[in-house]
């Protein structure tokens, strides 16, 4: 098991979501609570290319942005809707120095 710390950012962004797109809110809640329960174990988790240490996981357009340490998964971005380097590139940025 492992412990899931979500930031404000993406709190916000899933508040949002909830109010906008129900069923949209529930494939992100339900792939949040997978990403504790599994880990990197998880379905359709990667590493990114330009950073070996954040993660991604998609959850259909969505992805979810997050580094691993010592069994603690803090969650950055639930926003991205592509999959490109050009898209990661800022947060890679942001979650490295921060």
């Amino acid at each position: 098991m492992f412990k899931l710390i979500v930031n404000t950012f993406a709190e916000e962004t899933l508040e949002k979501v909830s109010l906008r797109d129900k069923k949209t809110f529930y494939r992100l809640s339900k792939a949040l609570d997978e990403l504790e329960e599994k880990g990197l174990q998880s379905s359709n988790v990667k590493s990114l290319k330009n950073a070996p240490k954040i993660f991604r996981k998609r959850v259909g357009r969505w992805r979810i942005l997050f580094p691993v340490k010592l069994q603690i998964i803090n969650v950055w971005i639930v926003a991205i809707e592509k999959d490109t380097d050009k898209d990661y590139k800022r947060w890679i940025d942001y979650i490295t120095y921060h």
